[in-house]
């Protein structure tokens, strides 16, 4: 509070600076020159700022001689009256000029900032139109956003319906393979299984047995799963009750603790109504004693009780230490917890991901086991295809064989009868037709010979291809020996497929009513998306229709903006105007006489400015005393009465009668000391007349202190908010204060000036309102119910002794 004092008597200091001849004329001119970004009224300002000027014109013109004049020097007098007379009609003229002048540029201005705000506002309605249509915009744009995302969504639900409608149509195509191959191994093997009637009969006797033993271990399992859902419910109902137990026994507990808490406050409300009880009895055997053995009792009660407060004081502190200690172990339980709780969850991750490993590797086993089957039946087929293959060349190697015996037979049998014909047509020739005919005779034997060798060695090839075929033949029997052995163990496989084909089945079945829901997901999606395909085609010609109203807005925001540059220009220009007509007035101001008599008049007004800065200091040196009589009474006074009875409040009629405005600081601390003596008075009437401590039944001292604390809290409040909180406050503190219709417009007008943006002169305080405001709080310092200062242990009241 004495920093806010100390920073506006601080203001005060400054009135030397603003109270020169530049700073004048510059004040002047700031009133005068009217920016476009002023907040505060041009008439008030410019009133302000002339108030002490014009107050101050008749006290110079007019300074009546002290000393009567002469008859002879009476023409003089009369001429100086008359160039007086003249000087302050000149004078009057040039302020009516003047304030003509300054009408003229106000009017301007307000018509030029009524349009340059009428511009704006249309700017801003500009503006505002378009953000709106950016943030549409940008709402539109999140929505496609939205709308794509879910379209890509959508296609990768298709995407996967498409996967799964072709992995069921493989799925389809290998149980249709497998049916066909079965099939045809069901035709192949038919015949031999006439064979194997008997063993197909112990077999299936044995397969009924264990298709018994599995419906007997199936009914088994199917009991199973309601043992564990039950045996689940039993679990949870023995978790609720050990929930229920704790809770009954943590209830227990607290119970338990509140009644030892209420046997331990009633053991210490014993203890303390005992402690009471021997004091008064003590107090009761004292009121017989003298004043002096009552005073030591009194410091010796004193002397336990603070005693027994050091006690209480340690028992809270160990109380202190215990609970910190509590909480500090119950910390540590919590953080150990936590970190079992996060074991705990990277323990059922580990254990999730291993149970998602076995299961892919289950699914990966059964795939392996279904590529095995399928590779074993393949190479079945094609060990039954080799099997006739070999059967079929080995009957053809056989006919070729007997084809060839045959031709050789032939052969055999038509060698001599050629023979014997080529020697009879030897004969008959002549010797050199002969001897042609033998020739070629020979030719054609040797060509029979080299064909008959051939045909040997082809013989001998074909031999060796017999012994071949007959070794294969042999291998072939015994491959089908294997076969027929292997042919057992496939029968015994056979019926081990039938179990599996019944359970594809089964499969098959389960997929087909899968590839049913996922037809009408299909169907639901492809709906879906001929939906969001319209809500896209819809939202694309909205997008259209935003786009064209965005360039029309930014078309209309350009024409805005040319308009706003072309006022701006014009005001620009006819602030310029303003500037050089008012410098043009203030040169001609500066040159007149009446500058120089203000001149004179602000060097009286410095040296009344020292007188009060001496007064001031003054005041200074009373506050500091008054600051350490204070402490040092606050320091010694001790806390035995509450309720010190306020001294009276001043009536209203003292406090409209006080100046607000005064023109010096001697009268305010006169009305000061004066009120100070009757409040002093008052104070020792009413302590004479037995109005103390006990004296407060009176309605009208209640009522007193009341407003007294509430002007004491609005003005604290008022010296310490901001100013727009400020402002709030100035009626409750012009009603407290009684203020007049102009204090009060003055105050106003002076948040205001706070509140703008520093452009206009400031409003003519005068620094004995400061003065007025300090000397009211250091009144209500004095005057207010118990202002108390509390510390952490004890409270001290004030008592005024003036």
């Amino acid at each position: 509070m004495f920093s806010n004092l100390k920073s506006k008597i601080g203001d005060v200091a400054d009135l030397k600076r603003l109270s020169s001849p530049t700073a004048l004329t510059g004040s002047r001119q700031r009133s005068r020159q009217q920016t476009p970004g002023t907040l505060t009224p041009t008439t008030s300002s410019g009133s302000h700022s002339r108030q002490p000027s014009v107050g101050s014109l008749p006290g110079l013109a007019s300074t009546p001689p002290l000393s009567p004049t002469p008859e002879h020097e009476r023409p003089g007098l009369e001429k100086e009256q008359e160039l007086e007379h003249e000087i302050s009609k000149l004078r009057l003229a040039l302020e009516a000029q003047q304030d003509a002048a300054l009408d003229r540029l106000n009017t301007k201005e307000k018509e030029w900032r009524g349009r340059l705000e009428e511009e704006r506002e249309r700017a801003a309605a500009l503006v505002k139109e378009l953000i709106e249509v950016v943030e549409r915009e940008k709402k539109l744009q999140g929505q496609l956003g939205a709308v794509e995302g879910n379209k890509q969504s959508v296609a990768a639900q298709l995407k996967q319906s498409q996967g799964l409608e072709s992995r069921v149509c493989e799925i389809q195509d290998n149980y249709d393979q497998l049916e066909g191959l079965n099939a045809q191994e069901g035709a192949k093997v038919k015949h031999m299984l006439l064979n194997a009637n008997s063993d197909l009969d112990q077999l299936r006797e044995d397969l009924a047995q264990r298709t018994d033993a599995l419906a007997a271990s199936e009914a088994r399992l199917g009991r199973l799963p309601g043992l564990e859902e039950r045996l689940g419910v039993l679990n949870e109902e023995k978790t609720e009750l050990e929930t229920q137990v704790a809770g009954l026994g943590q209830k227990l507990r607290a119970a338990e603790a509140r009644c030892r808490a209420v046997e331990e406050a009633k053991e210490e409300e014993v203890r303390h109504l005992e402690g009471r009880v021997g004091t008064l009895e003590q107090r009761h055997s004292q009121a017989g004693l003298q004043e002096t053995d009552r005073i030591q009792a009194l410091i010796k009660e004193r002397e336990g009780v603070e005693h027994s407060l050091e006690e209480a004081r340690q028992q809270l502190n160990n109380i202190k230490t215990s609970w910190s200690t509590k909480i500090t172990s119950l910390e540590d339980q919590i953080h150990h917890l936590n970190a079992k709780i996060a074991e705990d969850q990277m323990d059922l991750q580990t254990a999730e991901e291993r149970t998602a490993t076995l299961t892919s590797t289950l699914h990966t086993l059964k795939e392996e086991v279904r590529v095995v089957q399928e590779g074993k039946a393949e190479a079945e087929h094609r060990l039954a295809e080799e099997v006739e293959r070999l059967v079929e060349d080995v009957e053809t190697l056989k006919w070729q064989l007997g084809q060839k015996e045959a031709r050789e037979e032939d052969l055999t049998r038509r060698l001599p009868h050629h023979s014997f014909c080529l020697s009879g047509s030897l004969s008959a020739f002549p010797q050199s037709a002969e001897e042609e005919k033998c020739r070629s005779c020979a030719g054609v034997l040797q060509a029979k010979i080299e064909t008959i060798a051939n045909l040997e060695i082809t013989l001998t090839d074909l031999q060796g291809k017999e012994a071949e075929v007959e070794a294969s033949l042999t291998s072939t029997r015994e491959n089908l020996q294997k076969t027929q052995a292997e042919k057992k163990c496939l029968q015994d496989s056979l019926a081990r497929e039938r179990g599996v084909t019944e359970a594809a089945e089964k499969g098959r079945g389960e997929v087909e009513a899968r590839l049913g829901v996922v037809t009408g997901e299909k169907e639901r999606l492809s709906k879906n998306l001929d939906e969001y395909a319209e809500r896209v085609e819809a939202l694309e010609e909205s997008m259209a229709e935003k786009e064209r109203e965005r360039v029309e807005g930014a078309k209309r925001v350009s024409e805005v903006e040319a308009r706003v540059e072309e006022v701006t220009k014009e005001c620009r220009g006819l602030r310029e105007q303003a500037e050089a007509s008012e410098a043009n007035m203030v040169h001609k101001i500066e040159d007149s006489e009446t500058v120089m008599t203000l001149r004179e008049h602000v060097k009286g007004l410095e040296e009344e400015l020292a007188e009060s800065k001496q007064n001031l200091k003054i005041q200074r040196q009373r506050l500091a005393d008054m600051k350490k009589t204070l402490q040092r009474e606050l320091r010694l006074t001790p806390d035995t009465s509450d309720a010190a009875p306020p001294p009276p409040p001043p009536p209203p009629q003292a406090t409209a009668a006080t100046p607000l405005l005064a023109p010096s600081s001697a009268a305010i601390i006169d009305t000061f000391s004066s009120y100070q003596s009757e409040t002093q008075q008052q104070w020792e009437t009413r302590m004479a007349m037995g109005n103390g401590p006990g004296g407060g039944t009176n309605g009208n001292d209640n009522y007193c202190s009341i407003n007294l604390t509430y002007l004491k809290h609005v003005i604290i409040k008022y010296l310490t908010s901001r100013e727009y909180e400020a402002v709030h406050l100035t009626r409750a503190v012009a009603t407290l204060l009684h203020m007049t219709q102009d204090e009060e417009m003055l105050l106003k007008e002076t948040l205001e000036w706070k509140m703008s943006w520093g452009f206009g002169s400031k409003p003519n305080l005068g620094w004995s309102w400061l003065l007025l405001l300090l000397l009211l709080l250091l009144l209500l310092l004095c005057t207010s119910p118990g202002s108390r200062h509390t510390t952490t242990t004890t409270s001290y009241k004030y008592v005024p002794q003036v």
